[in-house]
């Protein structure tokens, strides 16, 4: 049951890989404790899957501290039900599913100086192919806000220059249209021309030293080395657009989120800000 559900995923809901990778641990590790402490594997079929009861659950899920790895869990277990419900046609668990209530953490936004500084630094260290490469990578994250995943597998044909744009597949395989500004669409000039020398072997943009794909954990040790984390430069970018007054539905599109819910944690404000907004704008300040 657990692989026609993966096939699911893959094929008709378009999971990505990760995302796969995490319902099957997760669906796995529940599976082993049912079959521990409670005698059955519930994924053997509907009929073991109904067998569960709600404090078995509990039980499985106090074994972690975290409540946003209590909440994935939940999720991959509600994820399966829908799947027996809706695809096999069997009835799935006696009783309703609650994920717990998770802490409301604003996205932490590097400062405009600190993420300028570093991305002269890289752009000024542009005389050979890993240098260029490197500054690329991070402009991609900040300058277009794209996810780890999403900057590693960055395809050539996705790239259009004469346009001025980056055609990005993010999660759901939806398609988004991001800007090209000058200093990007040159930077990506000049390292097409070096990319070009290695003669790779495939059509990622992002190519290791020896010419091999770009690979996320390869990303996530180049951000490392300038003091931050690839998804804190999606978040620097999405904030940045925020206080300098963009859209906030033109954000959602730049990001890619499905729901403008995702996007609004972007709105949140210090009381410091909003003393500055009132002393600026209100009649009466």
């Amino acid at each position: 049951m657990l692989e026609g559900f993966l096939l699911y995923l893959s094929g008709i809901q378009k999971a990505s890989v990760n995302t796969i990778a995490a319902y099957r641990r997760d669906l796995l590790s529940w599976a082993a404790f049912c079959k521990e402490y409670h005698g059955y594997d519930p994924l053997e079929g509907p009929a073991q899957w109904r067998q569960a009861t709600p404090s078995q659950l509990r039980g499985w899920l106090s074994l972690f501290e975290k409540a946003t790895t209590r909440a994935r869990k939940i999720a991959a277990i509600r994820k399966m039900d829908t799947y027996i419900r809706r695809i096999l046609r069997m009835p799935g668990l006696l009783w309703r599913l609650r994920s717990p209530k998770l802490p409301q953490n604003l996205p932490k936004a590097l400062s405009e100086s600190t993420l300028l500084a570093a991305l002269e630094v890289l752009g000024n260290n542009t005389g050979d192919f890993s240098q260029v490469r490197d500054a690329l990578a991070v402009e991609l994250l900040y300058g277009c806000g794209l996810r780890r995943v999403e900057a590693v597998q960055l395809r050539l044909h996705q790239v259009h220059l004469d346009q001025g744009q980056l055609h990005i597949l993010g999660k759901g395989s939806k398609w988004r249209v991001i800007p090209l500004y000058p200093h990007l669409g040159s930077l990506i000039r000049r390292y097409l021309t070096l990319r070009a020398s290695l003669k790779p072997e495939h059509d990622y943009l992002l190519c290791t030293d020896a010419g091999k794909p770009f690979y996320p954990m390869a990303l996530y040790r180049l951000v490392k080395r300038i003091g931050t984390h690839p998804h804190a430069l999606r978040h620097s970018f999405a904030t940045h657009l925020i206080q300098k007054g963009a859209n906030i539905q033109a954000v959602r599109e730049l990001l890619g989120h499905a729901s403008l819910a995702t996007t609004q944690k972007y709105l949140a404000i210090t009381p410091e800000e909003l003393r500055k907004v009132y002393n600026k704008f209100h009649p009466r300040a």
